[in-house]
C-alpha cells in the first residue's frame, strides 16, 4: 500500500529527511525501516539538544517545593521581574494569556502533541517499510512507549486526578498522523489512561520479542525497563497495586541496576555535583530531555541593591517546607538540590541536573533520568496498600542507607512510630518528595494524593505583599487548556477554571 503521509509540521525541522523520498514539498513516503528509525530521533525524541523545547517547565513551578526568594531584594529594576512570574506562581485560570505578554508562556500542550505525531508517523508506516521483524519491533515499542509516556504529561497536566473523577475530560486521543480537518474532542482521563497502557503493554509485547542484549542499550532510546518502570507508574496512578509490585519488582531484580550510594560522591570544583543524568550512575534507566527545559523558570534573577545592578539573587528559591524535610546526617540536599553558585548558598528549585563549574545548567545533555529509586518507593507505596508495612519499611531502609551519611549510625532507619498505619504512609509520601524532588512528579503526587490545601507567599520588594492558597479539591490543581489551543480547536471543552487568587 503505497499511503502518503502529510508530516510537513514534522519534517521542516526534522534532520532526517535525506532518508524520505520527497513527492513534493510536502509529501514523503519513507522506503525502509533506517527511515523510521531516523524519524522516530528526529520527531519523537526528545532532543536533549532542543533547548526550544518546552514540555515540563510547569510541572515543578506549580508545587509546595518553590518559594520566592528568601533574599530582601530591593531594586526598582525586579517590578517588570514581579509581573512575569506573578499569574504562574499563584495559579491563575489566565496564566497562559498573561505570562504570554511576558514572554514566558511555554506551550507544552503543542509540545507533546507534536511528539505524538512523531510516534504517529512512525506507527502508522511500520508495516509498509523494508526490514526485519526484529528491527521494526525495536521501532515499534520504542513508538508506542513515548506515545504513551507523552500522554501520562497531557492527562497529569490537563485532566483530573484519575482517582478523583476518571470520567472528567482528559485530552484528546490522536492515534493516526493524517492531518486532517477534523477537530478531535476530549477523550475522558479513563481512556486516555486504558490507551496509555494498551500502548505500554504492546511496547512491552515488542521488546520481547528482541534478544536480552537489544532491550536495554545505553543510548538514550527507550529500553524495556523504561517501559516496566512506565507500567508501574501508571499502575500506581490508577491504584492498581497488585500491578505496582508485579512492574516495580521487575525493575529492581532483572536489570543489574543498584542504588548510588552517595557517600561514595566527593564534590570538586570541576565536578560540583554528581551526574544523574549519565549512564555511569548505576540507577540510570532511561534518559531524556533537555536540561534547559528541566531548568525554566530558574534563572530569572532579581537585583539585590537599591543602588546598584551588579548583585543579584535568583527569584524563587527551593522552599522551607522542602529543606527543612531533610535530616542533618541525609545527603540528599547537598547533593540534590542546586545551589545559586560557588558563592551564593541559596538552592535554586532544581536539581539533579547536569552542571557546570558555575552551577549552571549544561545545554546539551539529557535532562532528566528515570532512577531506580522511583521503583524502590512505588513499591513501598503499593506494599502499605496491599498491607504489607514490613516489606515497606524494608525498601525504605535499603533506599535510604545510601542516602546517608555513614558515619551517622543508623539515622537511615525508618522512625519509630512510623513503622506502620497512617504514619508509615505519611513517611513514605514524605520520602518520596525528598528522593524525587524536582524530577517532575511532585505536581502529579500532589493531585493524586488528595489535592490538598498549601499555601505560598509572595514577595515583592523584599516583603511578603500576599499569601496565595491552594484549596482542597481546588479547579487549580488542573491546568486550563492553552487559550490559543482553545482558538484553533472549537471542539475542545474548557477546564473549570478555578477563581483568581489576586
Amino acid at each position: 500500500m503505497k499511503k502518503i503521509l502529510y508530516i510537513s509540521i514534522i519534517l521542516i525541522v526534522t534532520s532526517c529527511s535525506e532518508f524520505l523520498e520527497p513527492k513534493s514539498q510536502t509529501e514523503y513516503v519513507p522506503r525502509d525501516i533506517n527511515a523510521l528509525s531516523e524519524l522516530l530521533i528526529g520527531d519523537a525524541y526528545l532532543d536533549p539538544n532542543n533547548q526550544s523545547a518546552s514540555a515540563f517547565g510547569y510541572n515543578e513551578i506549580l508545587t509546595d517545593d518553590w518559594a520566592c526568594t528568601v533574599e530582601n531584594c530591593v531594586n526598582s529594576n525586579n517590578e517588570s521581574r514581579y509581573a512575569k512570574y506573578k499569574a504562574i506562581y499563584a495559579w491563575h485560570p489566565d496564566m497562559f494569556k498573561i505570562s504570554n505578554e511576558f514572554g514566558v508562556y511555554y506551550n507544552t500542550w503543542k509540545t507533546f502533541y507534536k511528539y505524538i505525531l512523531g510516534c504517529n508517523a512512525v506507527l502508522d508506516y511500520l508495516d509498509n517499510v523494508e526490514g526485519s521483524d526484529e528491527e521494526k519491533s525495536y521501532v515499534k515499542g520504542q513508538a508506542l512507549a513515548l506515545r504513551a509516556f507523552y500522554y501520562f504529561n497531557l492527562v497529569n497536566l490537563y485532566g483530573e486526578p484519575y482517582s478523583y473523577n476518571k470520567k472528567a475530560f482528559g485530552v484528546p486521543l490522536k492515534l493516526n498522523s493524517n492531518l486532517d480537518i477534523n477537530y478531535p474532542s476530549r477523550a475522558t482521563v479513563e481512556e486516555v489512561y486504558i490507551q496509555i497502557v494498551k500502548d505500554l503493554n504492546e511496547a512491552e509485547e515488542s521488546f520481547s520479542s528482541l534478544p536480552k542484549s537489544k532491550q536495554f542499550i545505553k543510548d538514550g532510546r527507550i529500553t524495556m525497563p523504561m517501559i516496566q518502570l512506565m507500567q508501574a507508574r501508571v499502575a500506581l496512578f490508577v491504584e492498581d497495586f497488585d500491578r505496582v509490585i508485579q512492574y516495580g519488582n521487575k525493575v529492581i531484580t532483572d536489570w543489574g541496576f543498584k542504588l548510588l550510594d552517595l557517600n561514595s560522591f566527593t564534590s570538586t570544583s570541576a565536578q560540583p555535583y554528581y551526574n544523574f543524568t549519565s549512564y555511569s550512575n548505576p540507577e540510570a534507566i532511561w534518559l531524556f530531555g533537555s536540561s534547559i527545559d528541566m531548568y525554566k523558570f530558574t534563572t530569572e534573577y532579581l537585583y539585590k541593591i537599591p543602588t546598584s545592578t551588579s548583585q543579584t539573587r535568583r527569584m524563587f528559591n527551593a522552599s522551607q517546607s522542602l529543606l527543612s524535610s531533610f535530616e542533618a546526617s541525609d545527603l540528599r540536599k547537598n547533593n540534590y538540590i542546586l545551589k545559586e553558585s560557588t558563592s551564593v548558598s541559596n538552592y535554586v528549585p532544581a536539581g539533579k541536573l547536569p552542571v557546570g563549574t558555575t552551577y549552571l545548567a549544561l545545554s546539551t545533555e539529557f535532562g532528566r533520568a528515570f532512577r531506580l529509586s522511583e521503583a524502590y518507593l512505588m513499591l513501598a507505596e503499593a506494599y502499605y496498600m496491599k498491607n504489607r508495612p514490613e516489606d515497606a519499611v524494608t525498601l525504605l531502609e535499603e533506599l535510604r542507607i545510601n542516602r546517608f551519611l555513614k558515619s551517622s549510625g543508623t539515622n537511615y532507619k525508618v522512625p519509630a512510630g512510623s513503622e506502620s498505619g497512617i504514619a508509615l504512609y505519611n513517611f513514605i509520601k514524605s520520602e518520596r518528595r525528598r528522593e524525587m524532588c524536582f524530577e517532575g512528579l511532585r505536581w502529579y503526587d500532589m493531585r493524586r494524593w488528595g489535592m490538598e490545601s498549601f499555601s505560598r507567599e509572595w514577595k515583592e520588594e523584599g516583603v511578603v505583599v500576599a499569601t496565595f492558597t491552594m484549596e482542597k479539591n481546588d479547579p487549580a490543581y488542573t491546568l486550563p487548556i492553552p487559550y490559543d489551543v482553545i482558538d484553533l480547536n472549537p471542539n475542545l471543552v474548557q477546564n473549570k477554571l478555578s477563581t483568581a487568587k489576586y
